[in-house]
């Protein structure tokens, strides 16, 4: 059996021990949201017992994030909502929150339109104690306002700089479990100049906040590599003429979507072109890897994730990976990891309050220091921001591996 190891959760002077060490059993799923999902042998945690305080009311944590099994939505992907009950299974196992156990609802929330609005209504009619989530910039911004006017804390997975606490879209109730978007995408551009060494690198992206945002960032940390330019819609299919005008890059940034950037991968492949493809987070999906269909036309495919779960050092962090995929049965992205940590920092703000007050709440996630998390190595909120680091991965033989972590100073 892997030794255990200790993780240090700390909050306004709190330190509360998680250790994991790998353990087979067998159990069914019993989240809020009664999916389904029968059976598995999994790698369990061992959680620290349950603090021993009553709450009025279980904790209810409600998703404004659609996946699989609750939306249409092409782009929607199960990892950031399986991350959130792998967390609530294990500290339900352990005794729960207060005497009872989390339940989990998650509302399916598209990208944009007024449709946002309504997921949020949806979501506020299940009396939620924390919300997390949206996974899109515009409709995180689309609903921040009405989050401060309800006085619910929200834990998105967006990365809009506008949502700072002091930006146009961002207040004192939100909190971003991600790094900034602006941040990423210079990581990103920076990579492909400065290590892999590209003179004149084509620009792709959504014509959506998220991706004009990244090009503008690639651009101003390009200066003259930045080269051909080209945008087209968040859920565009045919990406030829696109693919085309890279023709003579040297490289390609590209902030799309799940899907759209599974489609210019597979164009760029039929082109021949051959050249490095830098996308964002969404690179490190399992979902994108299936949706190319072809592990050869990853060879040239690299990714600027928040953390890479799959390919990280740390002990704890590896059985975390092994015990997610045994009861998923796909590996985890940055933002399964993400999650998971968001209903972490939750209990530890909780227990440390004895209190799921919502302003308790908001001002355990403005004070937090969760030290050796799943994704992030440190989580501290600046400016409504709780992550700072970010890590370049590429694919190789249908599997995403590190190449250069980034940390708060980069």
């Amino acid at each position: 059996m892997p030794a255990n190891h200790r993780t240090r959760l700390c909050i306004a002077g709190l330190t509360l021990s998680l250790a994991a060490a790998a353990t087979a059993c067998s159990r069914n799923d019993d989240d809020g949201d009664k999916t389904d999902r029968g059976t598995t042998t999994t790698v369990a945690a061992e959680v620290d017992t349950a603090k021993d305080f009553d709450l009025a009311q279980p904790v209810k944590v409600v998703a404004l994030i659609s996946d699989p099994k609750n939306s249409a939505d092409p782009n929607a992907v199960p990892d950031f909502n399986d991350g959130a009950r792998l967390a609530i299974d294990e500290i339900n196992e352990a005794g729960g929150l207060g005497g009872h156990p989390i339940e989990f609802v998650a509302i399916d929330t598209p990208p944009v339109g007024d449709e946002v609005v309504n997921a949020l209504n949806l979501a506020l009619n299940e009396d939620p104690t924390v919300l997390v989530g949206p996974v899109s910039s515009t409709a995180t911004l689309a609903i921040t306002s009405n989050v401060a006017g309800a006085g619910i804390p929200l834990v998105h997975n967006s990365t809009d700089p506008a949502l700072a606490t002091d930006g146009e879209g961002g207040n004192e109730w939100v909190f971003a479990s991600r790094p900034r978007n602006d941040g990423a995408a210079t990581i990103g551009a920076r990579f492909l100049a400065e290590e892999l060494g590209a003179e004149t690198i084509g620009l792709l992206g959504v014509n959506a906040a998220f991706g004009q945002q990244g090009i503008a960032a690639a651009k101003a940390e390009l200066g003259d590599r930045a080269g051909t330019e080209r945008t087209f819609e968040y859920n565009a299919t045919n990406l030829t003429e696109p693919i085309q005008a890279m023709d003579g890059m040297d490289a390609i940034f590209d902030w799309g979507t799940p899907n759209t950037l599974a489609a210019t991968v597979v164009t760029a492949g039929q082109q021949g072109l051959g050249i490095a493809h830098m996308g964002p987070g969404s690179t490190g999906f399992a979902s994108f890897r299936d949706g190319v269909g072809d592990n050869a036309l990853l060879e040239d495919v690299y990714g600027t994730v928040d953390c890479n779960p799959g390919d990280d050092e740390r002990e704890h962090v590896q059985q975390w990976a092994a015990r997610f995929e045994a009861e998923f049965g796909y590996a985890p992205s940055y933002s399964a990891a993400e999650l998971y940590d968001t209903v972490y920092m939750l209990r530890l703000v909780i227990e440390e309050a004895e209190s799921a007050d919502p302003e308790v709440i908001r001002d355990g996630f403005a004070a937090i220091d969760h030290t050796d998390g799943i994704c992030a190595h440190r989580y501290t909120n600046v400016n409504g921001f709780l992550s700072q680091e970010s890590t370049v991965g590429r694919w190789q033989d249908g599997e995403f591996v590190t190449v250069k972590q980034y940390g708060a100073d980069d």
